[in-house]
């Protein structure tokens, strides 16, 4: 049995996302692929467009066989923690062979190399990585350039937003007792690349969603909803942040330097998420960070709760099609960590309950009833295919 694994967003599930599923089946060969996804909220701090199931549904249809949430508390992080999180529950399956992602670049060599470096953070590396900091570089920025100076490369092939996240992957994939084969498949589209087109990256089908246009063409199937709209918990936000002493704020896991009285001052007066971002962001404060760190005070993720879990503590099953089920039955005989099908069973787990906070907040920004509804995490029914 060959098992090859994901870690996504799939915000939303698209072409490009299916011919990366396609790939890494020809590439390795696998029996089964396992996917673990970011539920209702990524790793930018935005509300995914549609909720976690629906999401999960297109993943299956897309050649997944079996999808599971990467909890909030890793997705919810920097790109460090959010691949930590991923590799980690990975690895604990015990049978995963293969660690496929999509990267601006195939070049393993030159991956390898890189997170190597990263990992190891010579006295070289961290002198230039001061050296950027002082300036008033953002520290994912400086990191990048520190980098790409050692080794000679053009500092935007570091920087890449994928190939930040690889890099994150390969660290915390040679942190494994049992390291995965990492397979790198080079995108077709940009991150960056606005244009809709058969294949388009997820921020244009995005974009051109919110503006009323067709995106049928870029996805495999058709967009399901409810969907949570732009700017639909802002006001839940700001009423959140009004309320909230810097010491809380301060709790928060990336909140450093005073950031906390900054962005409680700029909540006075901003009138939606955006333009607080857009008050609050500099040179070292960048939009991802600050997004990052407003959805955590909305969910109360504190540094207490991030550092009582190190690793995922459960492996929540979302989905899954039924020629997988001895697939699960091998990893509850070898894994780690057992598959949970029952979210009840997680009632005691503050990572869980953190999760159900997030799913509620998540579905307040929809127009849908049932979805406003509390305790979704609780009743709704696994995808089967």
């Amino acid at each position: 049995m060959r098992v090859a694994g994901v870690i996504a967003e799939y915000n939303p599930f698209h072409n490009g996302h299916l011919l990366h599923l396609t790939e890494t089946r020809r590439r390795t060969g696998c029996d089964y692929l396992v996917v673990v996804m970011a539920g209702c909220f990524t790793q930018r701090g935005e509300p995914a467009l549609q909720d976690k199931w629906a999401r999960t549904r297109a993943a299956l249809m897309g050649g997944a066989d079996l999808v599971l949430e990467l909890p909030a508390l890793f997705a919810v992080r920097t790109a460090q923690w959010f691949a930590r999180g991923g590799v980690e529950l990975l690895g604990a399956l015990g049978l995963v062979d293969d660690l496929s992602f999509g990267c601006e670049t195939g070049d393993m060599h030159q991956l390898a190399a890189l997170a190597a470096l990263l990992r190891e953070e010579p006295p070289a590396f961290r002198i230039l990585l001061r050296r950027g900091l002082a300036a008033g570089m953002s520290h994912p920025r400086a990191r990048g350039a520190a980098a790409a100076e050692l080794l000679g490369l053009p500092e935007q092939a570091v920087s890449a937003p994928n190939t930040v996240l690889a890099l994150e992957y390969l660290s915390a994939n040679m942190a494994l007792n049992r390291p995965m084969r990492p397979v790198a498949i080079e995108r077709q589209v940009g991150y960056g690349d606005m244009r809709l087109g058969k294949v388009a990256s997820a921020g244009a089908i995005r974009a051109a969603w919110a503006r009323g246009e067709a995106v049928e063409q870029a996805l495999p199937g058709p967009l399901e909803g409810p969907f949570c709209r732009p700017g639909g918990l802002d006001q839940a936000l700001l009423f959140a942040l009004r309320g909230m002493s810097p010491e809380r704020l301060a709790e928060m896991p990336e909140v450093a330097e005073g950031l906390e009285r900054r962005i409680l001052a700029m909540a006075q007066q901003a009138g939606s998420r955006e333009e607080l971002i857009g008050l609050v962001k500099c040179k070292r404060y960048t939009w991802a960070r600050i997004s990052r760190t407003l959805t955590q005070a909305m969910l109360g993720m504190d540094r207490k709760l991030c550092e009582t879990y190190q690793r995922p503590p459960y492996a929540r099953v979302l989905g899954f099609r039924e020629e997988a089920r001895d697939l699960m039955r091998a990893i509850n005989r070898v894994g780690r960590v057992s598959l949970t099908v029952q979210p009840k069973d997680l009632r005691q787990n503050s990572c869980f309950a953190l999760e159900r906070r997030t799913t509620d907040l998540w579905g307040l920004g929809t127009n849908a009833p049932l979805y406003r509804q509390s305790g979704r995490d609780l009743t709704q029914e696994l995808i089967r295919l």
